[in-house]
């Protein structure tokens, strides 16, 4: 492929490009010196075709009407989650099935007139759906999927504070908080979106899943068990698990907590500390709820995922056991293991209303007249382990993957070396880095207003400085995520950043950890968008014109979703009254608020001190920044060993994977984990690229479809008159007065009312 810059559509000099391929039907194919150029990542030459039409148009009037419908329900369903015990989530792949059935008979049945909206005239009826457009379609609703990270701000303020930002400042917070990572994701996807190595895992399933339902060349020749197709594979599945996790779900939660061993002595204080899912570690516990496993676990890197599962062993199964017995810091002291709440020295719970002013800022006489708050140990090593973390990704990517990034710098000034789906792309134009640019200083400003105006803690300067952590730490971070699958967040540091800078203000804490926090993490999420755009060989200005429309539409919707949901369950999400189905929960927000209250309103001078109990936590930092450095020297002394896959980071966020409790999963994940990802892709590899993502999608598909139904149809999603309860039996107990009695939860685990016969 020749080395000039990105054609225009429509120009002669199109014409010429694509006369240089070879072009059969419209169809790009390549030929046998470029397959030679196929990516050097096994999985996608596995999976990922090298073929492309460019004739084919992405943004339809079929486009704007199906993403946007299920660009609402994407982002309710998500917001649903957050409040909810177990962790699932509105899976992309059902989007995907209804948006080609419905994508079908629009092309049949619309006529083919043109529409004008605003000055822009479309065909209603382009012609066949198309495979760009309906990958398009799953991208943008994917990007309204998800529980926009400004709710934790509303959430919080309103049930610990009782205090509810108005419609027009809370829209405009989730809005930009939204959309301020698309500034950055447009300069940073010449090094994280264009070069080989960032694979972006989670876009393999969508790539076959996409080619499969549209019966592409390539899988139209493969048959599956029995002759089936990819699609009716697909559908048995998928049938089968939706059909099977209503039991779960609805009828029998206790299977989602299945703490076996904590059965044999239920209401001894060390054996629930230990062995409830719930509020202990989870040491052994089973579950049988796929929504707690995913299908992540059956292509994500295996070594990425043992680092991950050996985090949470060590610190769930190990450490957290070691500290209850031994009282180590006081464990003991505070109840339960697992919580971010906070707590005088004496186990009590602390009073933060009592320190805090009208204008919710810390009252610094009434706190220091009075006993101090204290956290739990385990909750201290979180952030310890979240400092390793950071510090980790950072030293990793620079002694691993630095000099990959620098060649990949030096490519995208050239074009020299460059992975083969990018070539296949410079027929598209792309998206001038001013588009980027003006949207980044258009959304900064708005954060900027919506701060003076709307979060009078939060001064403007605070915020720029936000804004240029995100910049800062994105690269590295990013590149680990789409190098492993997993990667840190900026959420402790920007907290950390600002208690030092604003102590004594929680709501300020709370602003600036969400901007900082969601600069990179949203930039991170358009980052791997545009990676199955590249894979699918969608036009970039298309990509940023679907991105953009759903991260509007899903950050509306999740506040509306907010809205209901806090108004219907209210006590249960404030802990004012247990839930006793254990299924709603708002140990979510209640994990952000106890981080705000730590370095906002206390600030990280009183909480972690260093002449204090938990002044160790910093040392994270340096743990951190010393152990790839070290890695790194080893991998030259004996390079025969893969030292690189020894992820310091991977493993610090697998130890603060749950800092409130709710470890489910560790073991069936892990054993998911070892039977595809080691077993099946290294002794059947042919049955692994074959069935393992389909097979992924299907599963997620179907749990993530039942989730839904029970939501709106069983749950009262739709309306209160459709709540339908299951009567108390052994998966569902519950006593007449609506708790666990005389279990502490719904895993059968634990002592009501403190009636503990042994280990206090």
């Amino acid at each position: 492929m020749s080395n000039r810059s990105s054609p225009k559509e429509g120009t002669n000099e199109m014409s010429t490009y694509l006369e240089e391929k070879q072009v059969e039907d419209g169809i790009v194919t390549l030929g046998e010196e470029l397959d030679a150029e196929n990516s050097p990542i096994e999985a996608v030459r596995l999976v990922v075709p090298i073929t492309d039409d460019p004739t084919l148009v992405a943004v339809t009037f079929r486009f704007w009407i199906i993403s946007f419908v299920f660009s609402i329900i994407g982002a309710v369903v998500q917001q649903y989650y957050y409040y909810r015990s177990t962790s699932g989530a509105f899976s992309i792949f059902f989007v995907n099935l209804a948006s080609y059935a419905i994508g079908k008979s629009m092309a049949r049945l619309l006529p083919t007139g043109r529409i004008s909206v605003a000055g822009c005239s479309m065909s209603m009826n382009p012609g066949p759906f198309n495979i760009k457009e309906h990958a398009l379609i799953g991208i943008s609703v994917s990007t309204a999927a998800n529980a926009a990270y400004a709710i934790d701000i509303l959430s919080a303020t309103d049930l610990y504070l009782g205090y509810r930002i108005n419609t027009m400042g809370s829209l405009l917070l989730v809005i930009s908080t939204q959309s301020i990572g698309y500034g950055m994701a447009g300069v940073l996807r010449r090094y994280l979106v264009y070069p080989s190595e960032m694979v972006w895992w989670s876009n393999l399933v969508q790539v076959v899943f996409y080619n499969a339902m549209h019966n592409t060349e390539e899988f139209r020749t493969r048959k599956m068990i029995r002759g089936w197709s990819y699609m009716k594979f697909f559908w048995v599945i998928c049938s089968g698990m939706f059909i099977y996790e209503f039991i779960p779900q609805w009828l029998a939660p206790i299977l989602v907590y299945f703490d076996w061993i904590c059965w044999i002595n239920p209401f001894n204080k060390d054996v629930w500390a230990i062995f409830s899912s719930v509020s202990g570690g989870g040491v052994f516990a089973l579950s049988f709820d796929w929504t707690s496993i995913g299908g992540t676990a059956m292509y994500l890197p295996l070594s990425a995922q043992l680092c991950t599962y050996g985090g949470m062993i060590l610190n769930y199964w190990i450490l957290l056991p070691i500290m209850w017995l031994t009282n180590a810091l006081g464990t003991k002291v505070y109840g339960k293991p697992l919580t971010s709440r906070l707590f005088y020295d004496n186990g009590t719970m602390f009073d933060i209303d009592a320190v805090l002013s009208p204008d919710y800022t810390l009252d610094e006489d009434a706190y220091n007249a009075g006993p101090k708050a204290s956290m739990t140990p385990i909750y201290a090593i979180v952030f310890l382990t979240s400092f390793i973390a950071l510090a980790g990704c950072v030293s990793h990517i620079i002694c691993f993957h630095g000099t990959s990034l620098f060649k990949s710098w030096k490519k995208s000034i050239g074009s020299e070396g460059e992975d083969i789906h990018t070539k296949m792309m410079k027929i598209y134009p792309e998206v001038p880095q001013l588009w980027y640019a003006i949207f980044y200083v258009a959304m900064a400003a708005l954060a900027i207003l919506t701060c003076e105006l709307y979060i009078k803690q939060l001064p403007w300067w605070a915020l720029i400085i936000s804004l240029l952590l995100g910049w800062l730490l994105s690269l590295p971070i990013c590149a680990m995520n789409a190098i492993t699958g997993f990667g840190p967040g900026l959420n402790v540091i920007t907290e950390l950043v600002c208690g030092y800078m604003l102590p004594g203000r929680p709501i300020a804490n709370m602003t600036f950890k969400c901007y900082g926090y969601m600069a990179m993490y949203q930039c991170m999420n358009l980052l791997s968008d545009l990676k199955l755009g590249h894979y699918m060989k969608i036009p970039p200005r298309s990509m940023f014109i679907g991105q953009f429309f759903g991260t509007v539409v899903g950050g509306v919707f999740n506040y509306l979703t907010m809205i209901l949901i806090i108004d219907s369950q209210r006590n249960a999400l404030n802990g004012t009254a247990p839930d006793p189905n254990g299924l709603w929960t708002g140990q979510r927000v209640e994990t952000f608020w106890g981080s705000a209250l730590i370095y906002g309103a206390l600030g990280p001078a009183r909480m972690f001190a260093q002449d204090g109990k938990y002044g160790f936590v910093f040392y994270g930092f340096l743990i951190g920044a010393i152990i790839p450095v070290i890695l790194w020297a080893l991998s030259k002394k004996f390079p025969q060993v893969q030292w690189s896959k020894f992820n310091v980071a991977i493993i610090a966020g697998g130890m603060s994977a749950y800092p409130n409790g709710y470890a489910i999963g560790i073991l069936p994940s892990l054993i998911v984990c070892l039977i595809f990802q080691f077993y099946l892709f290294r002794y059947h590899k042919g049955w692994w690229q074959k069935y393992t993502l389909i097979l992924s999608s299907a599963l997620d598909t179907g749990a993530a479809f039942t989730g839904l139904v029970i939501f709106l149809f069983l749950g009262g999603g739709i309306s209160p008159k459709l709540t339908v309860n299951i009567p108390s039996w052994w998966g569902q107990y519950y006593a007449s007065d609506g708790t666990n009695a005389p279990y502490l939860s719904v895993d059968r685990c634990g002592a009501a009312h403190g009636a503990w016969t042994g280990g206090v």
